[in-house]
């Protein structure tokens, strides 16, 4: 699946929508080299007998060549195996008998990747999240170039004068996500901003927060976002609108509003909403403070 997928149907539905929620990472920037910087610091907290086994499996799961570690997996840290639809396998992808646990990470961005290699290969989970919060610091430096999605920021404030309003909710950080926002040109982009989001399982608790700030109905919501457990199967369960970007898995998902290949695709996508309301003729702007 490449491009932008959106039926007229779903474009009119984004279009009736007042309130946009934006994930961060993987959704307003393009950039990727932070994964490979990632992976060095996991490498370094790696056993020096087990870090040639672990760089090779890195590379072959980003290549889609693994046996067990790719795409669309879970990875159960407790019992080290994978689920591939519900299929409990080891390493080497061979079938295995075992009950998961209830704890699992989804493999769905080069972020889990190195993370479950990680995992797998000896690093303590405390020197993992050391590793991304190093590759965090990174990113917000001088060293670390970021480049605004071209149209996103202007999508945004033309659909501002439309009446819509927008939300920032990520898992990450504030301090540095506030600098990667700056980078990004996004500094006031948000009318709302939530950090440390922990989506995996308080998605519902922010999205029911934002409702009743906004005074808007779930149907008048939309989620954007690039991790589909996260900020997309729980937005379209509640009935919010939804915009998926889908860089890795390459899955088609008949419950979103609209599917994008790539972030930047998602200014083109409200560049549509935004010829829609033109063409209508829509302002009715939603109450509320945006006081989360």
């Amino acid at each position: 699946m490449t491009g932008v997928n959106i039926t007229a149907a779903g474009l009119a539905r984004l279009a009736g929508c007042r309130l946009f929620i934006f994930d961060l990472d993987g959704t307003v920037y393009q950039e990727t080299d932070h994964f490979r910087y990632y992976g060095d610091r996991i490498l370094e907290v790696i056993p020096a007998d087990a870090r040639a086994a672990f760089t090779a499996d890195v590379e072959a799961a980003l290549g889609g060549r693994h046996p067990a570690l790719r795409y669309g997996a879970s990875y159960d840290p407790e019992h080290d195996v994978f689920l591939h639809d519900d299929r409990p396998v080891d390493w080497a992808g061979r079938p295995v008998e075992v009950r998961p646990s209830d704890r699992l990470a989804h493999v769905d961005d080069p972020w889990a990747v190195y993370m479950v290699a990680g995992l797998h290969h000896g690093a303590a989970p405390a020197a993992i999240q050391e590793a991304f919060l190093a590759t965090r610091r990174h990113m917000e430096g001088p060293e670390f170039p970021m480049h605004p999605l071209p149209g996103l920021r202007e999508a945004i404030d033309r659909l501002r004068d439309h009446g819509r309003r927008f939300a920032l909710a990520t898992n990450s950080p504030e301090p540095d996500s506030r600098r990667i926002l700056e980078k990004l040109g996004l500094t006031g982009a948000f009318d709302a901003e939530v950090f440390n989001a922990r989506k995996q399982d308080r998605a519902r608790e922010h999205f029911t927060r934002f409702r009743e700030a906004f005074k808007v109905s779930f149907e008048e919501m939309v989620s954007i976002g690039d991790h589909y457990r996260n900020e997309i199967r729980p937005a379209a369960e509640l009935g919010m609108a939804t915009i998926y970007i889908d860089r890795y898995l390459n899955r088609q998902r008949p419950d979103v509003t609209a599917q994008v290949s790539h972030p930047a695709e998602v200014a083109d996508v409200l560049r549509q909403v935004l010829r829609h309301l033109d063409r209508a003729g829509s302002a009715h702007p939603p109450h509320g403070s945006g006081h989360v």
